[in-house]
């Protein structure tokens, strides 16, 4: 038996649907390309040609954890994939380092630590000073999901899984095209989980826009890395030769 009403409620079931799958994808054709986005970056930043005039970079910081009223000057120094960073601790010197083969930390009572695996990965990609020019090199997929609000901005969202195999979401501001933070997961190298890192306060140095203000939350712990200068091309390839005590790890 025909039933007019049944069959009048059901087209407008079916237009609404479609109405609904047209919005849809009009948002999704709305948003930019990975590749729109991460580019967007690079020239907000300065352009490539400012990003890749210099060999070596000297970032001068405070690292800061104010629930430990934790305050300490920090020197980061990155050159052709290698990387030293040198905190000036109450009880002297702690080192992290990556010479292109080893990642290690040397901490200032002498133990060491070398790093195996997918943290060796991770650490070779943070002392890439070019990553921003090739972040696809890092990654299996990414995409650009949505615009979401991150630290009061609103952002294009980018969700992607690295090379070994760790899910890294990516937040560009929408008005400036600088980044503007990540989310990420430390459980898997003993972090407490879901993370995040904010930056902000970007500063011309050299003709490239820097962040200089990191805020990274894992769990409960907040820890802030303030830049207070940066400068470029006075690395010597001697900065990153391995400590004897790491050298020793090594061969035992």
């Amino acid at each position: 038996m025909f039933r007019p009403v049944e069959r009048t409620t059901r087209w407008v079931a079916v237009l609404a649907l479609a109405a609904l799958i047209g919005v849809q994808s009009a948002g999704a054709a709305s948003l930019p390309s990975v590749t729109q986005v991460l580019e967007r970056h690079v020239s907000a930043s300065g352009g490539r040609a400012a990003l890749r005039r210099y060999s070596s970079m000297t970032v001068h910081g405070r690292y800061q954890e104010p629930a430990r009223t934790l305050d300490v000057e920090v020197i980061s120094y990155t050159k052709g994939g290698r990387q030293l960073q040198v905190a000036m601790l109450p009880q002297g010197r702690s080192l992290s380092g990556y010479d292109g083969h080893t990642a290690w930390d040397l901490d200032s009572h002498g133990k060491v630590t070398i790093h195996k695996g997918d943290e060796v990965r991770s650490i070779a990609r943070d002392a890439d000073m070019y990553y921003h020019l090739q972040v696809m090199d890092y990654f299996r997929s990414m995409a650009v999901v949505d615009v979401q609000d991150f630290a009061g901005r609103p952002c294009y969202h980018l969700r992607g899984t690295n090379n070994w195999g760790r899910e890294n979401e990516q937040f560009y501001d929408r008005e400036t095209g600088l980044l503007r933070g990540y989310k990420f997961n430390t459980a898997w190298r003993g972090g407490a989980g879901d993370a995040t890192a904010l930056f902000e306060d970007y500063r011309e140095f050299g003709g490239v826009l820097t962040a200089t203000r990191s805020t990274t939350r894992d769990g409960d712990s907040v820890s802030i890395f303030v830049v207070t200068a940066v400068t470029y091309d006075d690395v010597p390839d001697s900065t990153f030769a391995l400590p004897d005590a790491v050298r020793a790890a090594l061969v035992r």
